[in-house]
């Protein structure tokens, strides 16, 4: 039955088969392949014209090089993404990957902006130059950005000490 089938790959079994519930009006069945749990959806003929949509539209979105699509089914809308050589076959891994990065990155720039609130207020001056005082301490004493901002953050009485480098590094 070749190109007569979709298979929805979920995160998890319990999210499988939950979806398999829903899908009441096709016939379905939960498949596990390569750990991954994923519904089965018999669609016929659809699912060949589906399929030639979906490479048409990704064999444009990599021709163009545009990330995404929005596609819209009446009132609601899903996104397609461009296919991508480096997370072709696990796109769980590749956005669980961005959303840990994103994560760290938002982590690092919510205490460096609070180290620039320490240090504007304790040495009087605007948050750009406490900015700039921030990245040049951290650059003379060999120290990342983000530890300097969590020692300030962390004690900001001693703000101007650790800057001076007067606190060693946490070993």
């Amino acid at each position: 039955m070749s190109g007569t089938t979709v298979r929805i790959e979920n995160s998890s079994r319990a999210h499988a088969e939950s979806l398999h519930l829903m899908l009441t009006d096709y016939k379905t069945e939960l498949v596990q392949d390569d750990g991954a749990w994923q519904v089965e959806v018999q669609l016929g003929e659809l699912a060949s014209l589906l399929l030639k949509l979906f490479e048409t539209l990704g064999s444009w979105l990599d021709g163009e090089d545009v990330d995404s699509v929005l596609l819209h089914f009446d009132e609601r809308q899903y996104t397609l993404l461009r296919p991508s050589k480096d997370r072709l076959h696990d796109s769980n891994a590749f956005l669980l990957e961005r959303v840990a990065q994103l994560e760290t990155a938002l982590g690092s720039r919510i205490v460096i902006e609070q180290a620039k609130g320490v240090l504007a207020r304790t040495l009087g001056l605007g948050t750009d130059e406490a900015f700039d005082v921030l990245r040049k301490a951290a650059r003379d004493h060999g120290t990342k950005l983000r530890d300097l901002a969590e020692r300030i953050v962390a004690a900001p009485t001693e703000a101007e000490a650790t800057l001076a480098g007067a606190i060693h590094k946490p070993s």
